[in-house]
């Protein structure tokens, strides 16, 4: 199916979703009623448009971007004012105002109003990691997002979700208004009906609306690679700046080193590309040969986790994103399509995944779910057998003569103490001990690694960036080493903590050669979260974010023990 027919189905659903619902509604209630629907609707409709039109300012005077002038722009890079250029005169849409953003974490995107109003913007990574080429793909991809009017069209299909969600609360709250009112019983049971047929279907026509927007998202995504490779006629120059950012690829690690290396009419895989700038981004390197070209082995181990971990499906279906090694292989079909040979092929990625972790990583991954989940499934338990407790309480049961509230306060008490546990165990699986010296190399080809599941590590290098490049108040930081970068998570646990981190912290540390502990993550994308953090002037910094999942283990065991107390003193 084509981008441009799956768009346009994947919208006329969401359309066909608010007419479900107000149709439902329209069953239900008088016109007055639906008239009061429409006014609510009208405002949210009007909040979107507000936050449609102030957006490109807020995100302006959020990030700190350095505006050049477009005839700067071309003399300093003629080779992206020449797509620009391309672009422009083909749609007859006026020039993008560019920007860039002085921090190393490669990244580009793209935002405005319409496709005559748009601003684009990289960063120094991308000029420094990536080879003219790739430069030229990832301009063309935020391109292919001006010409698309994805702007508007995202507006609309995000919209849509948040009329879905206005339309389940109103319905909700004024069936209830409604149910007040009637003194009549048998009124009354058709209001409650009601109340039931359209709170359930608006809620999930909500939820079910914003993971088709997800899903739209997505789609845009790929049209826009595919404008990529239409403009630069080679999908192998976006597949390998994906590569870059997604995976990351750096041969040297010196400034040198990847200057000459980018002048090299050799194309070689490495650096970083444009990805969500909410998600971390990792360079590694591997089997590099004598012609300075990383193998395809450690693209494949590293797009390894994308293709076969069961993790990665459960965050395709959350991300407005595709997985990088899904977007690298729909380019790698177009390949055809310009006579171009696949530079990117994952046709060994399973036996190496194989080889790693085996064929099955279901237990792993249900494991994961269980350990992330353990005080969640202990309360959920505890609520099953406080139904029983109930059915068993006030019905003739076989079980009925352990039915009390001596057992069910004793049940409960016993409860709190095994969630306790739970949030120990929890924590010691998500937060391991053991670090070693680990390189980004080592780090990024590790398949079998989760949100839950890490790999405790000590790497060294500097911090070239923020974690999202340009944000003044990120508190997340991008690593590099000798062998490439990482995202690094800072992720103390308390908003205002990590707040302080980033207005007092971050500026400080960007271009400080460190030696970081920690424990590598991914999920979809690599991070390290931070355990302890030093730097070359000896300045030493701790993260405490394990030891504060044990505040809520002590707190559930006091509230055992409390339990416990009233259970022995209270006279049944």
């Amino acid at each position: 199916m084509g981008l441009k027919l799956a768009t346009s189905f994947a919208i006329m659903f969401l359309f066909a979703l608010i007419y479900a619902v107000v149709f439902t509604i329209g069953i239900w209630f008088l016109p007055a009623d639906l008239f009061g629907l429409l006014i609510m609707v009208g405002l949210t409709v009007l909040i979107v448009l507000f936050q449609y039109g102030v957006s490109p300012y807020i995100i302006q005077w959020i990030y700190r971007i350095d505006w050049i002038p477009y005839e700067n722009f071309a003399n300093q890079y003629p080779h992206l004012a020449e797509a620009v250029d391309k672009v422009a005169a083909l749609q007859g849409i006026k020039h993008p105002r560019m920007g860039i953003i002085h921090d190393l974490n490669p990244n580009a995107f793209t935002f405005g109003h319409t496709k005559n109003n748009a601003r684009i913007v990289i960063t120094d990574g991308i000029l420094h990691y990536l080879d003219e080429e790739e430069q030229t793909a990832v301009v063309a991809h935020e391109l292919g997002h001006v010409v698309h009017n994805d702007f508007i069209i995202m507006t609309i299909v995000f919209a849509i979700p948040l009329i879905l969600l206005t339309i389940a609360r109103w319905s909700y709250y004024a069936v209830r208004f409604s149910g007040r009112r009637s003194g009549d019983r048998d009124e009354g049971s058709y209001i409650v009906l009601a109340l039931l047929v359209i709170t359930v279907i608006s809620y999930i026509s909500y939820y079910l609306g914003y993971l088709i927007s997800l899903v739209v998202s997505r789609i845009r995504e790929y049209y826009a690679d595919e404008h990529s490779a239409e403009l630069t006629e080679n999908p192998n120059t976006l597949s390998t700046a994906l590569v870059k950012i997604a995976y990351g690829l750096l041969v040297g690690g010196s400034e040198t080193e990847i200057k000459e290396r980018n002048k090299s009419k050799v194309r070689a895989l490495r650096g970083l590309g444009i990805f969500d700038p909410k998600k971390a981004s990792l360079l590694a390197v591997e089997g590099v040969g004598k012609s300075g070209v990383i193998s395809n082995e450690a693209i494949q181990k590293a797009a390894g986790w994308d293709l076969f971990n069961p993790w990665a499906k459960y965050f395709q279906i959350f991300s407005t994103h595709p997985l990088p090694a899904k977007r690298i292989q729909r380019l790698n079909e177009q390949c055809k399509t310009y006579g171009k040979s696949v530079e990117i092929d994952f046709s060994e990625a399973r036996q190496l995944k194989e080889l790693q972790v085996g064929k099955s990583m279901a237990g792993e991954f249900l494991t994961d779910w269980i350990m992330k989940s353990l005080p969640s499934l202990i309360f959920s338990l505890l609520i099953i057998f406080t139904v029983i407790w109930f059915f068993g309480y006030i019905l003739v049961t076989p079980f009925s003569t352990l039915t009390t509230l001596e057992n069910l306060l004793l049940l409960w008490a016993v409860g709190f103490l095994i969630m306790g546990f739970g949030y120990i165990a929890r924590t010691l699986f998500m937060y391991r001990s053991g670090f070693e010296p680990k390189s980004v190399l080592d780090l990024v080809t590790v398949i079998n690694v989760s949100p839950v599941r890490p790999v405790p590590a000590i790497i060294e290098g500097r911090i070239v960036g923020k974690g999202i490049p340009g944000y003044y108040f990120s508190d997340d930081l991008f690593f590099q080493d000798e062998t490439g970068l990482l995202y690094i998570d800072y992720r103390f646990g308390l908003r205002i903590v990590d707040f302080f981190w980033a207005i007092t912290k971050v500026n400080r540390l960007v271009g400080q050669r460190v030696k970081i502990q920690g424990w590598y993550r991914r999920g979809p994308s690599p991070y390290l979260q931070i355990d302890k953090l030093e730097t070359e002037t000896g300045k030493r910094y701790r993260n405490y974010s394990k030891h504060l999942t044990y505040v809520g283990a002590i707190i559930l065991f006091l509230i055992g023990i409390l339990l416990f107390y009233f259970w022995f003193i209270l006279p049944f």
